[in-house]
């Protein structure tokens, strides 16, 4: 465990002092060996995009593909270089557009309950919103099995302005007490580790279950729900553009606010589906029989 977060600091040492010419010079390179040569979970890749878009031709397929081959070494690489950059380099590369639609609800002493998903560099979303919003940022994550990486992740983040919460401690984030209005930053688009209490709906053409810890919080608390769209520019530049899903969380019917985050996020992946992650494994579970209309 030692060795490896010795390893992963000197990594992030080196990169630190890379140039981004030079970074994506090592994607492209990456590129070549997750495609080419030790093919990176190809068939999930290509069955999931198959089933997505039933009506694109085979080649169509296979030039999307690896389009998001190289939209993935990006986000890898740029996700290690984030570790060692400022305020300031994030800023200028992760560029919110409309701080106005969180202002607002900050001015108004309102929690939000901000969504975002595996799209682009949504890293770097993380790290870049805080130092342009007015909002105390919490990132609910998924607690690294090496302790001490874990810990520098969280420690390097918190520098920037993002505390970052284990999943498991999700209910007594929300319960403690807060000096100033915080938003709770979900990447809800991911695969449930469980099929209890989710929300069962047609997504990218498949039956899909999605999670609702989200609409949980966002419907017990009555707090605003706002979509993080995050687009790349060009390489190496992205944009985030707020959108207010909804205000009234605590009068929505269940499945609502799972709803219109989900459709938005369709809407979204069908205009540029290779910055979408398609070699997570989110059509692995089938719905139950019992939840069979």
């Amino acid at each position: 465990m030692r060795f490896s977060y010795y390893l992963f600091i000197l990594i992030t040492k080196l990169f630190s002092i890379i140039p981004f010419w030079l970074l994506y010079f090592f994607s492209d390179c990456l590129f070549v060996l997750f495609y080419y040569l030790l093919p990176y979970r190809k068939k999930v890749i290509y069955e999931n995009i198959s089933n997505s878009f039933p009506e694109k031709s085979e080649q169509e397929k296979i030039k999307l593909m690896k389009l998001f081959y190289k939209n993935l070494c990006d986000i890898i690489l740029e996700g290690v270089k984030g570790f060692s950059m400022t305020k300031e380099q994030l800023v200028s590369r992760y560029k919110v557009l409309n701080p106005d639609v969180m202002d607002k609800l900050f001015d108004k002493g309102q929690d939000v309950i901000s969504v975002g998903a595996h799209f682009a560099n949504w890293e770097w979303g993380i790290t870049g919103a805080p130092a342009q919003i007015k909002h105390h940022v919490i990132s609910l994550y998924t607690k690294l099995s090496n302790t001490y990486i874990d810990e520098y992740m969280r420690n390097n983040r918190k520098k920037l302005g993002t505390e970052m919460i284990p999943q498991a401690d999700v209910r007594k984030a929300f319960s403690a007490k807060k000096d100033m209005p915080t938003t709770y930053f979900f990447g809800a688009d991911q695969s449930p580790s469980n099929l209890k209490g989710v929300h069962w709906m047609m997504f990218l053409n498949q039956d899909t279950p999605c999670m609702k810890g989200h609409e949980f919080f966002a419907k017990h608390y009555n707090m605003p729900v706002v979509y993080f769209d995050i687009q790349r520019v060009k390489r190496g530049y992205y944009t985030a553009n707020m959108i207010l899903l909804e205000e009234n969380s605590g009068s929505t019917t269940s499945g609502e606010i799972t709803e219109k985050y989900m459709r938005k996020l369709e809407e979204i992946i069908r205009k540029k589906p290779e910055d979408y992650l398609w070699s997570h494994r989110k059509w692995k579970h089938k719905r139950p029989k019992s939840e069979n209309n």
